[in-house]
């Protein structure tokens, strides 16, 4: 499936009451959050840690992995769905910001700017 494939099928479940910036913008914070919550939690539980900035699982239970992982993706893809959202609120589909994206990035490899701050460095 191509991003824009998705876009136009994730954007059939969405609500008009939904369809705006704001809606969009506060629900990808909120979405980002849940991944937050849920690596708190499995912190907390001694699921897993986080270790030199990586996830490491504290359990060899393979199973309670797997599941904890797809609660994580899930919540992935709610932001995937809210970035479609707004895109489309943008005029733009995924394929269109996705290439912007990569465009501005292989600009500032090509000019020793990666590492830095500043949306026009």
């Amino acid at each position: 499936m191509t991003l824009n494939e998705y876009q136009e099928k994730a954007m059939v479940t969405c609500m008009p009451s939904c369809k705006n910036e704001i809606y969009a913008i506060n629900g990808l914070i909120a979405e980002v959050g849940e991944i937050n919550d849920k690596i708190a939690k499995g912190v907390r539980k001694g699921i897993l840690r986080i270790d030199n900035n990586h996830l490491v699982w504290n359990t060899s239970n393979e199973e309670e992995v797997d599941n904890y992982r797809k609660e994580l993706i899930l919540e992935v893809g709610d932001c995937q769905w809210m970035l479609a959202l707004l895109s489309q609120l943008l005029g733009y589909t995924l394929d269109e910001m996705a290439m912007a994206n990569i465009e501005k990035l292989r600009d500032r490899a090509t000019r020793g700017v990666i590492d830095g701050s500043g949306d026009h460095r």
